[in-house]
């Protein structure tokens, strides 16, 4: 071993893997008062906090080997400096050498260790890749004409520019997106037969969000940066919070594509019914029964409306954590649009609009109700800077429900709506399900 010691290029590696652990956890740490921050706002942020940390892991690992590889000393952040002037050998300029002596003959150790996780991490991707482009694709089956037309018409609505294909497949047991620049949905042949027309088309709108965002580019480099730090537990629970926001923002692209949260999620819950194995479809392929089930099914019928205060043990982390959380919040903030005037509603998500009051159901509209007629009315609504509704106008669903909906948005009372601390106009959608029972 103490010919291997001697490699640059294992010496490089060994100490770069020893630095990541501590870079790991300080961003880990940053991750998580950032994610705490940003709970109560859009998906989309909180994905792009996620994966700019894991992204940043990859970055530092990379530039400690560079560092080390050029020449630069492996503990640059502590050299030369004393504890106190005790007398030669104490101190870190007195043990710094020391600790060099320690840990170097455990470098090539470190080394095959690592080498050998990530080769096995990289033999399961090729492994899930073959599956995927082989046996997976191989079974594809052309749907029914009728469903290629409603795919087109919904894929034009999701604004997916390129191409994509829908094929049957019965190696899969929920609907998945394969490829990057020429996707392919696959539909497990079961979900035909067990799915209303409308809960598969919110389902595929799923997986036409997971195309539109690259989502299938973006799971093969993440799988390489678990592959490259496999040994880092900051990796895994990074991963985790990034797929699992991953299929928030895709929910949400499919309750705004179906219009009926209620819709989607009995569609999810369905999807659940004909799983048949737990983990059947690998990471490497987005599907629509990806993330926590019954926590997508809770977001999307309890949405919160409410922004809970920080903890004040935030206020006790070091110094360069509040600062960085301070430019998180930041960051947070700014995904808020500002607005064009003082006079211009600003366009936002009913989640960010606080509630001071909701009514009653109104009663079922009666000529509706005598002809059986049911559906989703989306209201927009438009609220001053007291949080009084001030226009409110039916955009879609039932005609006949239209004048029962408007008139309940506006027997709403919010709280002002605002923007970097000011109140601000501000519009958004309303979504009213009427079932009959």
């Amino acid at each position: 071993m103490s010919d291997l010691a001697s490699i640059p290029l294992l010496q490089t590696i060994g100490w770069a893997l020893l630095h990541s652990l501590w870079q790991g956890a300080l961003l880990a740490l940053l991750a998580a008062v950032a994610l705490r921050l940003a709970q109560h706002r859009s998906a989309e942020l909180r994905y792009a906090i996620a994966s700019g940390t894991l992204g940043l892991l990859v970055l530092a690992f990379a530039g400690t080997l560079v560092w080390v590889s050029g020449g630069g000393d492996p503990l640059p952040m502590i050299e030369g400096v004393l504890l106190a002037p005790v007398g030669e050998g104490h101190g870190l300029a007195g043990w710094l050498p020391r600790l060099r002596m320690v840990l170097g003959p455990w470098l090539p150790w470190l080394f095959l260790a690592w080498i050998l996780g990530f080769s096995l991490r990289i033999v399961q991707m090729g492994r899930a890749m073959t599956w995927l482009y082989g046996p997976c694709l191989g079974s594809l089956q052309p749907p029914p004409a009728e469903w290629l037309a409603r795919f087109e018409t919904l894929r034009i609505r999701s604004r997916v520019r390129i191409p994509v294909r829908l094929g049957l497949s019965d190696r899969v047991d929920s609907p998945v997106v394969l490829g990057w620049l020429k996707p392919v949905v696959l539909v497990p042949a079961a979900a035909m037969l067990a799915l209303s027309p409308e809960a598969l088309e919110a389902v595929l709108a799923h997986e036409l969000a997971h195309v539109r965002r690259g989502d299938f580019f973006a799971n093969v480099i993440q799988n390489f940066a678990e592959a490259l730090l496999f040994y880092h537990p900051a990796v895994w629970w990074l991963s985790r919070h990034i797929r699992q926001e991953r299929e928030h923002c895709c929910d949400d692209a499919a309750v705004q594509a179906c219009g009926d949260p209620i819709l989607y999620a009995s569609a999810l819950a369905g999807l659940e019914e004909l799983r048949t194995q737990p983990n059947l479809i690998p990471d490497l392929a987005p599907a629509a029964s990806g993330g926590r089930l019954m926590l997508r099914i809770q977001r999307l019928l309890r949405p919160q409306i409410t922004h809970e205060p920080v903890p004040p043990v935030a206020a006790l982390i070091p110094a360069l954590l509040l600062v960085a959380a301070l430019g998180v919040a930041t960051l947070s903030a700014s995904d808020i649009p500002n607005p064009a005037s003082s006079a211009d509603p600003v366009e936002m998500d009913f989640k960010q609009i606080r509630v001071r009051h909701q009514p009653d159901a109104p009663p079922y509209p009666p000529e509706a109700k005598a002809q059986g007629i049911q559906g989703t009315v989306v209201v927009v609504l438009i609220i001053d800077t007291g949080g009084k509704v001030t226009d409110a106008k039916a955009i879609s669903g039932p005609p006949e429900l239209h004048a029962c909906a408007v008139g309940y948005a506006r027997a709403w009372e919010f709280e002002p709506a605002k923007v970097n601390g000011k109140p601000v106009a501000a519009r958004f959608k309303l979504t009213m399900p009427f079932r009959l029972r």
